[in-house]
């Protein structure tokens, strides 16, 4: 099977086999994927600023017009040379795993096709027909482990000409995030701030490498749970920017709307307190005042209804990779939402 193991993938980039022109890069993180197809295409030879030469296409239109994808594919350059066809946002869709299918037993000659896709399933139709086809190799792309970001860093940090103690490195891996092109965007501002220093000091990482992820997921949650919708837009932005993954983020929601499930239990079928109820599970005090906000807002049934929607949408982002944040933007909006209006019905 043309396939290679997530820790595979470094060594196979670093010497690439051509005799595979078809490559499948797939996996939860999209920075990862994005940065290790920018690679594939670099070692293609090909020139990706030549619009005769190369392409980019969105997936879900050619699932509208699958025969462009083989027209490009079977165009010859204009001035001779190999060329490019870069395909993002692939998923589940059928037409373009027969396309890919076609294009791995009978590549077009002197063609580079590379396809990035969310983290697909190992039964899904496009990952079964890369790895079945002789022609085309799959290549998973999974968050940064330790040594993957040590990896990274000790690149970027030797490419500056800085040195870095441990507990520096330790406190710099702490606040990067899930998205491998985020972080090292992280990295070579930190690199830049410190240039002509002779090491990369602890107050130069707090200084600039901001810890955005874990404080704004909170931030987020609480947000859409207590009805503060005008907050959400930025909150978001700020999620994405950072790379946060959204099954991060659907599953804190899920947490949070599972506590407040026991939560209302206790105020409805005992008569506690809202903040009684709240000052129990020892949140921190900023989030308090939303937990009280969201306790009041939300009754049991209508959390149970809310906790359904949450599995309804984890699942469909599962299957529907290439459209996880959208899903994740819709779910926490639309929350946010129904929790504003209840908020706005218990003042009258």
């Amino acid at each position: 099977m043309a396939q290679r193991k997530a820790g595979e993938v470094e060594a196979f980039l670093s010497r690439p086999d051509t005799s595979f022109p078809v490559v499948l890069l797939y996996g939860p993180d999209p920075g990862l994927v994005s940065e290790r197809a920018n690679t594939v295409a670099r070692l293609s030879g090909v020139d990706a600023a030549d619009p005769f030469a190369s392409v980019v296409l969105a997936a879900d239109e050619l699932e509208r017009d699958i025969g462009r994808l083989f027209d490009e594919a079977r165009t010859v350059s204009m001035f001779g040379g190999r060329r490019l066809v870069r395909i993002k946002g692939a998923g589940n869709g059928k037409n373009l795993a027969d396309a890919a299918a076609d294009l791995a037993r009978d590549p077009p000659p002197g063609v580079t096709v590379v396809i990035e896709a969310g983290d697909l399933k190992k039964s899904s139709a496009l990952r079964v027909q890369i790895e079945r086809g002789h022609a085309a190799m799959a290549l998973p792309c999974f968050p940064d482990e330790a040594r993957a970001l040590d990896k990274m860093i000790d690149e970027e940090l030797a490419a500056s000409k800085l040195s870095i103690d441990r507990a520096t490195r330790e406190l710099l891996r702490t606040r990067l995030g899930a998205n491998r092109m985020a972080s090292r965007s992280e990295v070579q501002k930190l690199c830049l701030y410190a240039l002509g220093q002779a090491a990369v000091t602890e107050a130069d990482v707090e200084t600039i490498v901001g810890d955005v992820s874990a404080d704004t997921v909170d931030e987020s949650v609480d947000a859409a749970a207590s009805g503060e919708v005008r907050r959400l837009p930025d909150l978001l932005e700020r999620l994405v920017a950072s790379g946060t993954s959204t099954h991060q983020l659907h599953s804190a929601l899920q947490r949070h709307f599972q506590q407040l499930l026991l939560m209302r239990a206790e105020v409805e079928g005992q008569g506690t307190p809202v903040s009684a109820a709240v000052e129990k599970r020892r949140p921190h005090f900023r989030r308090k005042p939303a937990m009280e906000a969201a306790l009041s807002a939300w009754t049991g049934e209508a959390i149970a209804a809310v906790l359904q929607r949450i599995e309804a949408d984890i699942l469909l982002s599962r299957r529907e990779a290439a459209l996880s944040v959208t899903i994740m933007r819709r779910t926490l909006t639309e929350i946010g939402v129904e929790a504003a209006r209840r908020r706005t019905r218990s003042r009258r």
